[in-house]
């Protein structure tokens, strides 16, 4: 039975925390921190997307998710958290969501179990994965067409010993042309132990090239970073990678 509004908003104030600022219906907006919008608009994806399917890793609160079957897609939205720990499950059920939602960690996932996506959104997630290579070639082999990463990046901040942050231009106008990734022990990042990583522009498209990706676009947000990417064909990059987890015998 559908929701009424007042239903609807005794459900999303029930909830602790919310991401996502997710509209549910008219006047009904979910009180999140972040504004999917402002990512929606740089991510290259159909309007129309009937008879896709797409993938949704990290989805939390489901935006993308939700967003993406709104446009006619088969979607499968997977997180670490169970749904009822966030707000999708409230979000799915105010607006009529037939989203798959999946409780697993991305380093499980496989093709086998999953099959493979023609889109697959990738946002918000890698910088607190502590594999971020192997989550990227997880991301490729479960992708037959199109890759939307959204990180944090520190191309315009780059955290220093005391605290502050500084562009890597001004440190060394070099750097922004080299890979470089910052690692964050403990709660270095924003008092976040989940925050892992914080790669540069540089370092993500050579990431991505390993994992077989091409990279068709980016925008650099403040501290985020946004790639739109193309699946290729690489057995050489794909054969290195298997050879480094030892999946092929060294010839």
């Amino acid at each position: 039975m559908r929701l009424t509004d007042e239903q609807v908003r005794q459900r999303v104030a029930a909830i602790a925390f919310w991401y996502h600022q997710i509209p549910l219906r008219p006047g009904i907006v979910t009180p999140g921190i972040n504004n999917p919008q402002d990512t929606l608009r740089h991510l290259e994806l159909p309007v129309d997307c009937r008879g896709m399917r797409v993938l949704d890793l990290g989805t939390r609160d489901g935006f993308f998710a939700f967003e993406m079957e709104r446009r006619g897609a088969d979607v499968v939205a997977v997180d670490y958290a169970p749904k009822e720990a966030t707000g999708f499950q409230t979000a799915a059920e105010a607006l009529g969501s037939t989203v798959t939602y999946l409780n697993l960690n991305i380093y499980s996932l496989t093709p086998a179990k999953l099959g493979t996506f023609d889109v697959v959104l990738f946002l918000g997630l890698l910088y607190h994965l502590p594999d971020p290579v192997q989550a990227i070639n997880i991301a490729r082999q479960l992708c037959k067409g199109r890759l939307c990463l959204e990180t944090h990046a520190i191309d315009n901040g780059l955290l220093l010993p005391d605290g502050t942050r500084k562009p890597l231009a001004e440190v060394h106008p070099i750097l922004g042309q080299v890979p470089l990734m910052q690692f964050y022990p403990g709660r270095t990042l924003a008092g976040d132990p989940t925050n892992y990583w914080g790669p540069n522009l540089k370092c993500l498209e050579g990431m991505l090239s390993e994992c077989r990706f091409r990279v068709r676009s980016h925008v650099l947000t403040a501290d985020r970073a946004i790639v739109n990417c193309d699946v290729v064909d690489d057995p050489a990059a794909e054969y290195m990678l298997n050879l480094a987890r030892g999946l092929r015998p060294v010839a």
